[in-house]
């Protein structure tokens, strides 16, 4: 028989559930595999980060001392290249309102010459004439109407002369007295047959023309005379003994001026007691803005006996200097000393990160551009001391407090060791030093060290030439040199004129009577 249907369904037959325990169990599993694995993404990532900044900063360094080697010493910046660091820069409209005035133009200006052209000889040369005439028989029957003058600068080398002293010898006619003659006048060194001039000659072209002594020696050879080199040694030894002097009348012009720039540079000197191998010694640079003077001291270590030597515990006024540490200790040595920072140090480190490729060092370095391109305009109108205090205090203070901020922000988010880490620690630890130039009391302080380092670059050129001191004990003659032709080239003064002028002064002055004899006085004799 059939089977009836009842009408119900059966239920569908299903497979055998996980237990809740074990679902539980690897749910919790794969959600630590998860996390697991985001940790270790971001550690790549972070990994992956820290590397790419340091190929950054490798590549840096590297195209950081290529150019060194061979591009141009300049922190400056492309500005196209800031562009391309930041997209959202602030422009200063208040800047670009106050423009220097634009010089009267004469009623009926002179057609300026496009290029080329002959410019007339200086009208100081001495002139030689040398006349060319017809021969004899060609302008026999002529009249003389005129001369034709063509004009050429011509050069004949360094000559040596010889300078006879002559004096004569009289005696008294029937009288059995001694001869009478005129004494000689005073020789800068006696017995050794130089005369100033040459050893003003030795001096500059040493110091300013960096020729060191053997090949002044093959140059005067080339001339038919002989000077050995340890002569020409003697000489230099024996000159700068006599301006020490002026040295030190240097130093005090610069300490009584208030207001000293200081820096140090390396050197090499020859050791005697390391076997004839060069060591590292340092020339200290004093620079007085406000005096136009500088003085270079010669010191075997750059620990603070330099300094402390110079600047008396007593000394009172500003010392600008770069971040280097001995400089604030030595002010708290001295109540008196107020301590300024060097913007244009914090600008080349804030460049470098740019150079790096850091976007926000952009932002920085508009901000600091604008610092700078204020004290064109203080120069430019011809701002005294007071005025451009005011302009500082109204204009560039709110540029130094976002400066301020920025660094701070970059401080809490860039790596310590990154380009831009280094460039914001750099300058919150000295911005005290680095903004004071705008308060209203120093308008005579510069906003960076640069005019002391443009003192010191002639010694980096003649280390080129010289490459090192010869011992130890010679230092200080370079030092001193040095500080004479760097204050006669800060006022525009002949140092080979000046030196043929002062050596003789020296030679016959006594402690009463050196007074008047400063580059300064020299160039005033000049006016007069």
């Amino acid at each position: 028989m059939p089977i009836r249907s009842t009408g119900s369904t059966r239920k569908p037959i299903t497979p055998p559930t996980t237990p809740p325990v074990a679902r539980t169990e690897r749910t919790v599993l794969e959600s630590l595999e998860a996390d697991a694995l985001r940790q270790r993404v971001r550690e790549l990532e972070s990994a992956l980060q820290i590397t790419t900044l340091a190929l950054g900063r490798s590549e840096y360094r590297v195209q950081d001392l290529l150019r060194r080697l061979y591009g141009p010493k300049s922190d400056k910046i492309d500005p196209a290249q800031l562009a391309l660091l930041s997209d959202q820069l602030d422009e200063d409209q208040a800047l670009r309102e106050v423009k220097p005035p634009v010089p009267a133009v004469p009623a009926n200006p002179a057609k300026r010459r496009k290029g080329g052209g002959r410019r007339p000889a200086p009208a100081h040369l001495p002139i030689e004439r040398i006349e060319i005439d017809l021969p004899e028989d060609e302008n026999r029957g002529l009249i003389r109407i005129r001369e034709e003058i063509t004009e050429e600068i011509d050069y004949r080398p360094s000559q040596f002369i010889r300078r006879h002293l002559v004096r004569p010898v009289y005696v008294k006619p029937g009288n059995n007295t001694a001869p009478v003659i005129a004494p000689l006048p005073p020789r800068v060194i006696p017995q050794a047959g130089v005369g100033p001039g040459l050893l003003a000659h030795l001096l500059v072209s040493k110091y300013v023309d960096h020729l060191p002594l053997n090949r002044q020696q093959q140059m005067a050879a080339r001339a038919g005379v002989d000077l050995p080199r340890q002569k020409l040694g003697r000489w230099v030894q024996t000159s700068a003994q006599l301006l020490l002097t002026v040295h030190e009348q240097l130093a005090e012009r610069i300490r009584d001026s208030g207001y000293v720039q200081a820096d140090e540079t390396p050197v090499k000197v020859l050791d005697p007691d390391r076997g004839g191998r060069a060591a590292k010694a340092w020339l200290w640079t004093y620079h007085a803005p406000t005096a136009d003077a500088i003085v270079f001291d010669f010191h075997r270590s750059r620990g603070r006996d330099s300094p402390k030597r110079f600047f008396p515990q007593q000394w009172q006024g500003a010392l600008q200097s770069d971040g280097y540490k001995l400089y604030a200790s030595l002010a708290k040595d001295r109540p008196g000393m107020t301590r300024f920072g060097c913007m244009a140090h914090c600008r080349r480190k804030v460049a470098d990160a740019a150079k790096a490729g850091e976007p926000a060092a952009g932002p920085l370095l508009l901000a600091i551009g604008k610092l700078y391109a204020l004290e064109k305009q203080a120069e430019a109108l011809e701002l005294d001391d007071h005025q451009r205090a005011a302009l500082r205090y109204a204009k560039a203070r709110p540029i130094l407090k976002d400066l301020q901020r920025r660094f701070a922000a970059l401080q809490a988010t860039e790596l310590p060791q990154s380009l831009l880490g280094k460039a914001a620690r750099y300058a919150l630890n000295r911005w005290p030093e680095l903004a004071r130039y705008a308060k209203a009391a120093y308008g005579h302080v510069r906003i960076d060290n640069n005019p002391v380092e443009r003192g010191i670059r002639p010694t980096k050129l003649g280390l080129r030439n010289w490459l090192f001191i010869g011992h130890p004990n010679a230092g200080w003659r370079s030092a001193v040199i040095y500080s004479i032709v760097g204050t006669c080239k800060l006022i525009n003064v002949n140092p080979e004129a000046y030196l043929a002028w002062v050596l003789p002064k020296l030679a016959a002055a006594t402690t009463k009577t050196t007074d008047g004899l400063l580059p300064h006085d020299f160039a005033k004799r000049q006016l007069d």
